[in-house]
Formats: C-alpha cells, structure tokens, sequence
C-alpha cells in the first residue's frame, strides 16, 4: 500500500444515539465545534519489523483507492457517521468535530456506508466485533461460484491514530496494517531418481514414470474476519478473530476423501487452487518445482488458535503402485498435508498464519516413490498431516511491508 497523505476537512453529522446504560451506546448531546483535520496514512504491512526480513507490497492492490473513515472520541464512542472517500475526492474537505480523539480508516472496502454493513455501530468495540467475508458469491444456487476478494488487485487494510488538536484544526497519522496474510512461495523439492512424470498424462502412457504433482491447493482458508483487530496498540496491532469461522479451499467437499462434519462446509474457489502450468519441473533446479504460486499468491484472513479447523496446504500426486504397469487403477492418488501451527518431528510448531506476513514456504518430499513402496510417505487422507511421515516443511516468515512511500496533501 503506497503512502499517501490527505488533507480531510472534517464535519460532524448528526446528533448521536441516546444515552444508555450499555457501553456501546453514545451519550447524548455534541456541541463541540467543527474542526478540520489532517490525515496522514501511512502503510505498512507488518506490526513489528525484523532487520532483513521485510519485503515491499508490489501489487496493485496494496495501493490505496478509497478509505472509510471513522471518528471516536476519547471514550471509544463513534462521533458522526462513517465516511466513504473514493480516490477522486480524496482531497474533498469532510467535517468533525473536537469531540474527536481518534480516528479508524479501513481501506479498499469500497463504499459499505449506505448498505446498512455499518447500521447500529456505535462504538470502538462494535466495530472491532463486525465480521467481512474473503469470498464473493455470483450465480443462483445451485450453481454458485466463489472467488476470493483479497487478491493481488485488491488488499484491505486498517489502522488508527489519535487526532491532535490546535484550536480547530487538528493532525492525526493513521498506520496502516494488511487484514490478511500472503503466502507466495510454495517450492516442492524431492529426491533425485525418482522417474517424475511432467503431467498425469504422461505417467498413465509411459510406464517407466513413477510419479507426478496433480495439484496443489490450499484447505480450510479461513474467510471471515473483523478489519480492525482486538488489539490497537500500534506496536502490537494484530488479533484478527472472528465472531463466527467460515472456510473456503481449492477443492470441493462432500465426496471421499473430502468428508465434513457439521453445517457450513468449506466452499470451493480455484483462487486457493495452484495453475497448472506453473507445477512443472524446473528448467534450472532439477528435481523440483520452483514455485507452484508463481502466477497468483494467495491471500487469505489468519486461522486463528481458537478455530478447529487449522488452515492446511496439500499436495496432491499420482503414483505408479506397480512397476511398469499400464493398468490406471495402478495410478493411486496420495496426498501431502502441512497444517499451520502443527507440531513437526522436533516437536517446534510450524507458524500460524498473521495477517500483514509473507509466506515462503519450501517443502521436500524425501520419500522414495518407487512402484510397490509407500508412495514417498504420501497417505490416503489429505485431512491429516503426513509431515512427520517423509516431508520436510520449511515456511520462512517475512514482514510485508509496502512500496515506496507517496506523499501528499490535499487542501
């Protein structure tokens, strides 16, 4: 997301809810005076910096094209109404008040202020409690599809920063932070001599192939999340938790071995489904795939410890079980699962995924697939983990931080 500074003129709309003994509702009565403020926005997409370890947000989608601004004041309670500011009236003056004490912008939500998403919010802690979906339906049912609306060409962010006031005018800078989390790099190694077929259709007509990647896909994405977290404290701005968990994941359930128990099964989107064209052998690095998410990475809402549902990756390969064999019941599909946050061999825990990280991750299958083995350590059921059978799972975490800073007023 690019810096951008912006001049608001802040006005005070109508009188706030009635008073009541319920601390998320305002008090009555607001006579201050208006007052124009300052706002500068800043991005980064990261809580904590690591020296080395942060990396620039070159999408497009981290740019900012529209904020929704809100006014608190000093007792978390909402002081007007949200406003929407679309790019080319970002230099419009708005109207607040001295009432003011601070100020929350999300960006790239687009314009929710009319469509009742914001109805009843009053306070700080509402906001905080107020779920958004990563996933967009289209079509009737039953035949709808879902795609992801974090995507490279479209990032939310938020951040809040306290208003100081000179008289009436006032100056307040706004940190920016990503809501979600990116993984970009899934690198899949494995051992030399392993016959690997290019696509499944050159392992079923040669028969000297032992192996091939069919896909590899994300399970159980977590999809609802609140855009402003439990904790604002700008050192340790994070802990994204929705009221209610929702998922989504490149392959459909209800048919073996995809089984779900329970209402609300995941839904299925080709956003969290790696191209096929980019799971083919390196050209440089044999004995590997590069990056199976060189087209698109994924971004996806924090799986939080709570859920019990962690997020997972898998890989998906085909397997000649008999030597030389022809026969396609001999091809058996097995599967390699990584959870976020699971215990590996060692017992240390991979990592959760947080919103504002980057993701690299690298994994090795070290089994050997030989006709009549064990498939490399591959299993049956991709919904449990095979790391400590024969993969090796390396996810190297970096702070996500923007591109060039941008900056300038608007008077």
């Amino acid at each position: 997301m690019k810096v951008k500074s912006l001049l608001l003129s802040m006005c005070a709309i109508a009188a706030l809810a009635s008073c009541s003994q319920n601390d998320d509702v305002a008090p009555t009565g607001n006579d201050a005076p208006k007052a124009q403020v300052i706002l500068k926005l800043e991005g980064d997409g990261v809580n904590t910096r690591v020296a080395g370890d942060s990396e620039a947000a070159t999408e497009s989608g981290a740019d900012i094209s529209n904020v929704t601004v809100f006014f608190f004041n000093q007792t978390d309670f909402i002081v007007g109404t949200p406003k929407f500011i679309a790019a080319t009236d970002i230099g419009n003056p708005i109207t607040t008040t001295t009432d003011a004490a601070k100020v929350v912008v999300i960006a790239n939500l687009g314009d929710k202020t009319g469509d009742g998403t914001f109805n009843g919010i009053a306070s700080l802690s509402q906001l905080q409690k107020l779920d958004f979906s990563s996933i967009n339906t289209t079509g009737t049912a039953p035949d709808l599809t879902y795609a992801v609306n974090q995507s490279k060409a479209n990032l939310y962010s938020s951040g809040m920063g306290a208003i100081t006031f000179n008289d009436n005018a006032g100056t307040a800078t706004v940190q920016l932070h990503f809501v979600s989390a990116r993984v970009k790099t899934v690198k899949i190694a494995w051992t030399a001599n392993q016959h690997y077929a290019a696509t499944e259709n050159e392992l079923s007509t040669d028969a000297s192939k032992w192996f091939t990647i069919k896909k590899v896909y994300m399970m159980t994405a977590q999809t609802k999340s609140p855009l402003i977290p439990s904790n604002t404290v700008e050192s340790s701005w994070g802990g994204f938790v929705p009221q209610v968990y929702d998922f989504a994941g490149g392959v459909a359930w209800g048919t073996a071995p995809w089984q779900w128990t329970g209402d609300n099964a995941p839904k299925q989107t080709d956003d969290y489904l790696a191209v096929a064209a980019d799971l083919t052998e390196s050209t440089v690095n044999a004995n590997q795939i590069d990056n199976a998410l060189a087209t698109n990475s994924w971004y996806l809402f924090e799986n939080s410890p709570a859920s019990t549902h962690p997020t997972g990756l898998v890989i998906e390969v085909v397997w000649r079980s008999k030597d030389q064999s022809t026969d396609v019941n001999d091809l058996l599909t097995k599967y390699f699962t990584m959870y976020f946050g699971e215990k590996g061999v060692n017992g240390t825990p991979q990592p959760l995924l947080t919103a504002g990280k980057t993701y690299d991750m690298s994994l090795s299958l070290k089994g050997d697939f030989k006709p009549g083995g064990n498939a490399g350590g591959g299993g049956d059921d991709p919904t449990k983990p095979s790391v400590d059978a024969s993969v090796t799972v390396t996810v190297t975490k970096a702070a996500w931080t923007t591109t060039a800073e941008i900056t300038k007023d608007f008077q």
